[in-house]
């Protein structure tokens, strides 16, 4: 038989490789994109993050918001109460915090009416 020498770069056993090479690992979702479905597109998560900084910061309309997106007025306007929903029930709206928006746990100040 023979013997084989350890090499000194070898991973030991319980060595944490990762952490010896400066690799953080960091577990989340993966970002939803915008899907065509036949007359109309679903809103992805970067579009939706979007939409929520134009009307808080910019405090842009629901009408501007649709023509910069090319989209009906009512798409923002649900996105928008999505958005507030989810704050309101659990502190953080998570298509907000996948995509890493600053306005994840803030509501919409001005009122959104139908």
């Amino acid at each position: 038989m023979g013997e084989f020498p350890f090499h000194e770069w070898h991973k030991r056993e319980k060595e944490n490789i990762l952490k010896a090479v400066g690799v953080k690992v960091e577990y989340g979702e993966p970002l939803f994109e915008g899907e065509y479905r036949g007359t109309f597109r679903t809103v992805s998560d970067k579009e939706h993050a979007e939409m929520i900084r134009l009307y808080i910061e910019e405090g842009l309309s629901l009408e501007k918001i649709a023509e910069h997106f090319n989209r009906s007025s009512r798409t923002p306007l649900m996105h928008i109460r999505k958005h507030n929903g989810t704050v309101e029930r659990s502190g953080f709206c998570p298509i907000c915090r996948r995509v890493g928006s600053i306005y994840e746990s803030e509501i919409a100040e001005k009122e959104v009416s139908s």
